[in-house]
């Protein structure tokens, strides 16, 4: 009797520490597969990482020599791959977008995207490259302060163009 009750026990406990084993794992692997596709497309593009921001489902890379931003994101089990010309570009922009919501009689404000903008010298239209789907993806990993990183370091490399002022 003791011993069939210590077997049950013990596989009980089996049972209840897989989950903990198990899901590290299968997370390693999605972040494995991400990062595998990013050096791809570096070494595809030729670009020479230097600054890299990993966070969530996406990784964010700048090669500084050749003024080069890419960004690989897998919200399901496709890629979307961006590569973006910074010497083109004069002005980056962060715009998130919100859903207001009603909880327990307050108004709730949820983040629903987050797209950064980048504007070319003459163009009006910008480039975007969306961060953070919540349609894609439910959890928000401090997305706005990654954001906002990723724009500061940005804005380093973004050739600005002075303008002279005539006189006389």
């Amino acid at each position: 009797m003791k011993i069939d009750f210590i077997i049950v026990s013990g596989i009980l406990v089996i049972l209840c520490f897989i989950p903990f084993i198990l899901l590290p794992f299968l997370v390693n692997t999605k972040r494995k597969n991400l990062r595998k596709k990013f050096k791809e497309e570096a070494l595809s593009l030729s670009l020479n990482i230097t600054f890299k921001l990993i966070w969530n489902t996406n990784i964010a890379g700048i090669d500084i020599l050749k003024k080069q931003f890419l960004f690989v994101q897998e919200p399901d089990s496709n890629f979307f791959i961006h590569n973006v010309d910074l010497t083109k570009i004069n002005q980056v922009k962060i715009l998130p977008h919100y859903d207001q919501c009603n909880s327990h009689n307050k108004s709730v404000k949820n983040l629903t995207r987050v797209d950064l903008e980048f504007y070319e010298y003459n163009t009006e239209v910008p480039l975007t490259v969306n961060l953070f789907n919540y349609a894609h993806n439910y959890t928000q990993d401090y997305e706005i302060k990654n954001a906002e990183k990723l724009v500061m370091e940005l804005q380093k490399y973004l050739n600005t163009r002075t303008i002279l002022k005539q006189t006389a």
